[in-house]
């Protein structure tokens, strides 16, 4: 399920092609605020990709000062490896913030690589993955800074995998539905949804894709997300702490797995780490050295085994990195930037609307 998110690490940018003005007095300025922003970017694993997002963030209700901007976002972006990815977000937050739904869908088909391990070395082998998706969520807040939630999804995955089968000219492919129902529960308490500088926000969510939903093989999802953001004194810089972990469970399919990679550990493009559950730490320093530009520094480790009782019998993968950032949208607190990394025998580049770890 996570894998129907992984071409968006994709993303870039080059310049803004429009946005609001800071400025604007009170009467000028736009109910609904847009962005619109090109990309271009680099991965080891698709070489160049380049594309378009655009962004509106609005209030579904003007007279609603409690509730987050609700945005509409789409989204995009075609590589020279033939990969690409078209994608619809909606969040909404509405009556003064009791309620929050999400919905997103898509098309994308990736050309990408996965590492094998064999007698002689291991080496990469090429697949291609296409996918279509329709996700959902909605959480109701039962208590100061606590909601619960439920959420589903229908999707489809065809994965081909660029190796002859012996004695044919078949080569191996996967084609299975991955449809699941869940919950969660998340304590949100921080300022600011798009860039927090204070509070924490905890989630805990359990999906099940089970054969009664009309999959192929029956697993399940566990993920938990623990993100602490504390000002520093100088009223300028942030500390940033996350934990994060998603563990697969039971006949977990190929795209059911996971992989070290994207936010949750910068650092690693290759996608040569993979397995049923990955495990994660990171802090990350922001500095703010002008009013529109900043500073992003953060480093961590991540690994993935197959079950938790071996996770102290497999590697602990590093990561460091550095990045800069342009406040795009004031109003919003929303950013852009470009974030470069570097791990064990890999290294990234993550071009970005927004921050890490953010709505």
């Amino acid at each position: 399920m996570k894998q129907f998110y992984l071409f968006l690490i994709l993303f870039s940018f080059s310049a803004p092609l429009f946005s609001q003005a800071e400025e604007e007095s009170e009467e000028k300025q736009k109910k609904i605020k847009i962005a619109g922003v090109p990309y271009v970017n680099y991965s080891r694993t698709v070489g160049f990709s380049y594309g378009l997002l655009g962004a509106a963030f609005y209030k579904l209700n003007a007279n609603d000062t409690i509730s987050p901007s609700s945005s509409t976002t789409v989204a995009g972006i075609y590589s020279t490896s033939e990969s690409y990815i078209g994608i619809g977000i909606q969040q909404f937050y509405f009556a003064e913030d009791r309620w929050r739904a999400k919905l997103s869908g898509g098309v994308g088909n990736g050309n990408l690589q996965v590492y094998q391990n064999f007698y002689a070395g291991g080496t990469f082998i090429d697949y291609s993955t296409k996918i279509r998706f329709l996700l959902g969520e909605v959480a109701r807040r039962v208590a100061p800074d606590l909601y619960v939630g439920l959420s589903g999804g229908i999707a489809n995955a065809r994965t081909e995998f660029d190796l002859d089968l012996p004695f044919t000219e078949r080569r191996p492919t996967i084609d299975i539905p991955i449809n699941y129902v869940g919950t969660f529960i998340q304590s949100d308490s921080r300022n600011n949804v798009n860039y927090p500088n204070i509070g924490h926000n905890i989630t805990a969510s359990f999906k099940t894709a089970g054969e009664w939903l009309g999959n192929e093989s029956g697993f399940n999802q566990l993920e938990l997300t623990y993100d602490l953001y504390k000002p520093l004194k100088s009223g300028r810089d942030i500390f940033l702490a996350r934990y994060y972990s998603i563990s697969s469970f039971g006949d977990v399919p190929f795209v059911g797995q996971n992989t070290v990679g994207g936010d949750n550990i910068r650092g690693y493009s290759e996608g040569k780490y993979r397995d049923d559950q990955l495990y994660s730490m990171q802090a990350e320093y922001r500095h703010n050295f002008m009013p529109k530009f900043g500073m992003v520094f953060f480093g961590g480790f991540a690994t993935v085994v197959p079950e938790i009782s071996e996770i102290f019998e497999h590697d602990f993968l590093p990561g460091i990195g550095t990045g800069v950032r342009y406040l795009l949208l004031p109003k919003e607190k929303i950013n852009i930037g470009v974030d470069v990394a570097v791990g064990r025998d890999d290294w990234s580049l993550s071009f970005r609307i927004s921050d890490a770890f953010s709505r």
